[in-house]
């Protein structure tokens, strides 16, 4: 009976194996294994041939190597910062060193004279205790102080240099005798300072009034207005001439008005203005005649 019921089994387990349903399912089966396979393989194609996918992956290869970059040149700067700051510690124990052993000197060694006779020195130990209790971070905090100190000399130097840059070093110099365009020889007191076009230098020289003052105007018309520069007003005109003078000027300031046609009686000069408080001016009518006059509060005649 078990025997029959394996053969029974069997049969119909071969039965289904062969049948055309089973066949078709495997057939389907097989099939949908090898599409999904080129599907993932195509897609797998695709994504590596995307031009986004390319533009990111290359973004990220820069961004990386930016960074590895990045922190290779930060790491560098630490190391040459902690070198920096090693030498210092270094240079700060020499010198705590150096005076140690200029305070405190090593014995003279002991066995040269016979034992009876033999002293030992006593060390003068003054400070010695002090300094040996003194902490590593008085060094550190040393050489913290000192990179500082460093830092902003540094600091204040790249300022200087960009103030050179921009408006140049100057020589500092505060004496005007001194200076490379000042001719010192001729330096002498009384003088005044005036400009050399030969010398190419400021000189100074003799105050000479038509040095100082050398500006003068000839009127040819039969009105005319005293300037601010006017200083000797020449009137050569063959007729009546009315000058009007400025109501204000600097103190001090001169003018000289001249008949030069020679002829004021027949051709009188008219000048409008107060003149010694006279608010009606004044008159040439003298041949050759002349005026001088100074203003101080008002145009005076000297």
């Amino acid at each position: 009976m078990s025997g029959d019921l394996n053969e029974l089994f069997k049969l119909v387990s071969d039965a289904k194996k062969n049948s055309p349903v089973a066949k078709q399912t495997k057939e389907i089966k097989e099939n949908i294994q090898g599409g999904l396979s080129d599907l993932f393989s195509e897609m797998a194609r695709l994504k590596a041939n995307d031009p986004v996918a390319q533009k990111n992956k290359k973004i990220e290869d820069q961004v990386r190597e930016s960074v590895e970059t990045d922190l290779h040149s930060l790491f560098s700067e630490l190391a040459s910062l902690n070198k920096q700051k090693e030498e210092i510690i270094q240079e700060q124990i020499k010198e705590e060193h150096k005076v140690l052993t200029e305070v405190v000197p090593l014995p003279t060694p002991i066995g040269e004279v016979p034992p009876s006779q033999q002293v030992v020195p006593t060390l003068p130990l003054t400070g010695l205790d002090k300094w040996l209790a003194t902490p590593k971070t008085t060094i550190d905090n040393t050489s913290e102080n000192d990179l500082s100190l460093i830092n902003k000399k540094i600091k204040f130097l790249e300022q200087w240099i960009g103030k050179i840059q921009n408006a140049g070093p100057g020589s500092g110099e505060v004496n005007l005798r001194y200076l490379d365009d000042v001719k010192r020889d001729t330096i002498a007191d009384g003088r005044w300072l005036k400009y050399s076009e030969a010398d190419k230098k400021f000189i100074f020289d003799e105050i000479n009034p038509y040095e100082v003052v050398y500006n003068t105007t000839e009127v040819t018309t039969p009105t005319y207005t005293v300037d601010d520069n006017d200083y000797y007003i020449g009137v050569n005109y063959a007729g009546p001439v009315t000058i009007t003078l400025p109501a204000t000027a600097n103190s001090g300031r001169m003018l000289i008005i001249k008949d030069e046609d020679g002829d004021a009686e027949i051709n009188p000069i008219t000048v409008l203005g107060t003149v010694d408080n006279d608010a009606g001016g004044f008159i040439i009518q003298i041949n050759n005649g002349a005026i001088q006059m100074i203003y101080r509060n008002g145009w005076r005649i000297v």
